[in-house]
């Protein structure tokens, strides 16, 4: 087991790091309790405490596990590769330093694809999946246009600011987007580039289909949901695809009452 070190940041949660198989140091927090833990794996260009609202909202009766992937957050100064693969072997280690498999595992955008490459690695680790505005395992699909705007978001406070004020049904309050945004800015622009490149450009879909874990799929309704249906939920034999309404990709900020009340009928039914 890695070594699990605990330290208090000044917030509701306690700031824990542990020390994955390369030596990197990583973060996470942990907090509340529960039959069953869920570990929660945020996006590109962002860090764990993308979650907190939601986490909050399932209360204390939920173990929750939130990580900084390495690169970003806490993690911004842990050595790469910063890449799917590496994302999916840093969740496995701290699974299985904690010893808590088999857990739920949620993913928002480039996080849950990043859950799918675990699921698809280590399945006896996963006892569910929620896939929330996921980036499918065949990738992102973008037009080169598409691609190269946020590739110029990395690293740029600007440039983050106005593409993350796009992932909202409604303008956002400034300080959450303000909140975003230096968590955006927290990761190199070359950590954020590399890792870009790995799940934009992903190319597993087809393993997904062996995944045989319960999983909820859900996709925001001004956010390609029936991209999401057709490329990710229908390669999943044991999932359940949902539409959310009135919010776009960053839904888990702006309805985490909703998905927190999808979440916990989710984890019942396991």
């Amino acid at each position: 087991m890695k070594k699990v070190r605990s330290t208090g940041v000044g917030t509701s949660d306690s700031m824990q790091f542990f020390h994955a198989s390369d030596g990197a140091r990583l973060a996470f927090t942990d907090a509340g309790s529960g039959a069953r833990a869920l570990v929660f794996v945020h996006g590109w260009q962002a860090d764990g405490s993308v979650w907190r609202d939601l986490r909050t909202a399932l209360g204390p009766g939920v173990r929750s596990i939130s990580v900084d992937l390495r690169g970003s957050g806490a993690s911004a100064a842990a050595p790469g590769p910063y890449r799917l693969e590496r994302f999916a072997a840093d969740l496995r280690e701290l699974i299985d330093a904690l010893g808590v498999a088999p857990v739920v595992l949620a993913g928002h955008s480039m996080g849950a694809t990043a859950a799918l490459a675990l699921a698809v690695d280590a399945p006896h680790l996963i006892g569910g999946l929620v896939l929330i505005a996921p980036v499918p395992a065949s990738g992102g699909g973008f037009s080169p246009k598409g691609a190269a705007y946020l590739r110029a978001t990395a690293g740029d406070h600007a440039a983050a600011k106005a593409w993350l004020a796009r992932t909202f049904a409604k303008a956002p309050d400034p300080d959450v987007l303000a909140g975003l945004c230096a968590a955006a800015v927290q990761t190199p622009r070359a950590i954020a580039l590399e890792s870009f490149e790995s799940w934009a450009y992903a190319d597993f879909a087809d393993a997904t289909k062996n995944i045989r874990a319960p999983v909820l799929v859900l996709a925001p309704a001004m956010d390609a949901p029936e991209t999401v249906e057709r490329k990710v939920a229908a390669l999943l034999p044991n999932a359940r695809f949902e539409v959310l309404p009135d919010c776009a990709h960053y839904a888990i900020v702006e309805q985490p009452q909703a998905i927190a009340h999808r979440i916990r009928a989710f984890v019942e039914e396991l």
